[in-house]
C-alpha cells in the first residue's frame, strides 16, 4: 500500500496511475485507483486534486470498456472551472469517447480545444499523443493530408526516445494507410514494412497482425492481390484479433478477384458465420455484395441497393460512397442510365459522418 499523505505524494501517485492506464494494465490500474481513492477520503486535499482524480477515474473506466460511465464522470466537471493542465486532459479524454463512437468531427473539435491548453503539459509524449489522435480522426474522415501532417509531428517527438519505438511503428502504419489512399504505394510499402519489422522485433503480436492486414490491403489497392494473399492468410489465423472480420473480408475479396472461387467460398462462409454470431451487419452486407458480384449476379440489384441503404441510414457514409461508386460503374456498363445517375450522385456525396 502506497503512503500518500501530502499533495506532492498524491500528484506523484496520479502520474503513476495515468502511466499504468496507458499501458493497459487493468489489474495494476485498479490497485492504484483504490489507493488514490482511499487517500482522498483519508486526508484533506484541495478541490483541484479531486478533479484530477475524477479525470483519471473516467479514463480508467474507458480502459475497462465502460464508455458511458467515462463520459458521465467527465460531464460532472465544468470545463470553465478547470485550469490549463486539467483542461488538456478533459478535452483529450472526451475526444476518445467521441472517437470510439465514430463521431470524428466532434473528436477533432475537442482535440483542437485540448491543443489550446497543451502549453501546460511538460510531457512531450502527451503532445505526440494528441497529434496521433488528431491524425486518426482525419484519416477516418478521408482527410489524408492533415492526417499525414499530424503523424509527422508525432513521429518527430516519439523518435527522440528509443522507448517509444512501438509508437513510431504505430505512426508509420497509419502513415502507410494515408499513403495507400493517396496512391503513393512505394512510400506506403516502405512505412508498412518498417512498422511490421519493428513490431516483430519487439514481439508485439497485435501490431504484427495489424501490419500484415494493412500490407494485404495495400497490395489489393495496387491490384496486386496475389502478393497480399500470404499476409492476409497469416492474419486470419488470429480469430480473436479485432481485425479478424476485416481480414476475412479482404482475403475473400482478393481470392474472388484472382478467380480462386473455391477458396474464396470457404472464407465467405466463415465470414458470414462470424458476422452473424457477432451481429456485425456492416461486414455482413459487404460479404453479401461479394457473393452477388462474383457468384449470384441475379441478386446484385437487391443486395447492392439494400447494402447501400443500410450504410446510408447508419451513418457509414464512406461505405455508402464506396459501394455506390462500385455499383454505378456496373450500372453504366449495363447501360441502366437512370439508376446509374442516382448511385453516381451518392458516390459523390459530401457526407463525412
Amino acid at each position: 500500500m502506497a503512503v500518500i499523505e501530502s499533495a506532492e505524494q498524491f500528484v506523484t501517485h496520479l502520474h503513476t496511475w495515468h502511466k499504468t492506464i496507458k499501458t493497459r494494465d487493468r489489474a495494476q490500474s485498479a490497485k492504484l485507483r483504490e489507493e488514490a481513492y482511499a487517500a482522498l477520503h483519508a486526508g484533506e486535499f484541495i478541490d483541484e486534486l479531486w478533479d484530477r482524480f475524477l479525470l483519471l477515474d473516467a479514463r480508467f473506466d474507458f480502459l475497462k470498456g465502460d464508455i458511458d460511465l467515462c463520459e458521465e464522470k467527465l460531464q460532472r466537471l465544468n470545463p470553465d472551472e478547470l485550469n490549463d493542465y486539467q483542461s488538456f486532459f478533459y478535452y483529450s479524454f472526451l475526444a476518445i469517447v467521441k472517437y470510439s463512437r465514430k463521431e470524428y468531427f466532434t473528436a477533432i473539435n475537442l482535440l483542437e480545444k485540448a491543443e489550446l491548453h497543451m502549453h501546460a503539459i511538460e510531457d512531450e509524449e502527451e503532445h505526440a499523443g494528441l497529434h496521433y489522435n488528431k491524425a486518426m480522426q482525419f484519416y477516418y474522415l478521408d482527410i489524408n493530408a492533415l492526417s499525414s501532417f499530424h503523424l509527422e509531428q508525432a513521429i518527430s517527438i516519439y523518435a527522440k526516445n528509443p522507448q517509444y519505438e512501438l509508437k513510431v511503428a504505430n505512426c508509420k502504419s497509419l502513415q502507410g494507410l494515408n499513403q495507400i489512399d493517396l496512391r503513393e504505394f512505394d512510400k506506403a510499402e516502405n512505412n508498412l514494412l518498417e512498422a511490421l519489422s519493428i513490431a516483430e522485433k519487439l514481439g508485439q503480436e497485435d501490431m504484427v497482425v495489424a501490419c500484415g492486414f494493412n500490407i494485404g490491403l495495400m497490395y489489393h489497392k495496387q491490384q496486386a492481390d496475389e502478393k497480399g494473399i500470404p499476409y492476409l492468410m497469416q492474419t486470419v489465423t488470429y480469430s480473436e484479433h479485432p481485425l479478424y472480420v476485416q481480414a476475412l473480408f479482404t482475403l475473400t475479396r482478393s481470392l474472388y478477384i484472382l478467380g480462386k472461387s473455391d477458396q474464396a467460398q470457404a472464407y465467405y462462409k466463415t465470414g458470414m458465420r462470424v458476422c452473424e454470431e457477432k451481429g456485425n451487419l456492416e461486414y455482413r452486407w459487404q460479404f453479401a455484395i461479394l457473393w452477388a458480384k462474383y457468384v449470384d449476379r441475379d441478386t446484385m440489384d437487391y443486395v447492392y441497393d439494400s447494402a447501400i441503404t443500410y450504410f446510408k441510414e447508419n451513418g457509414l457514409f464512406y461505405l455508402m460512397r464506396r459501394y455506390a461508386r462500385d455499383y454505378s460503374q456496373l450500372l453504366w456498363e449495363a447501360q441502366q442510365i437512370e439508376q446509374f445517375h442516382y448511385y453516381h450522385k451518392l458516390a459523390l456525396s459530401n457526407d463525412f459522418q
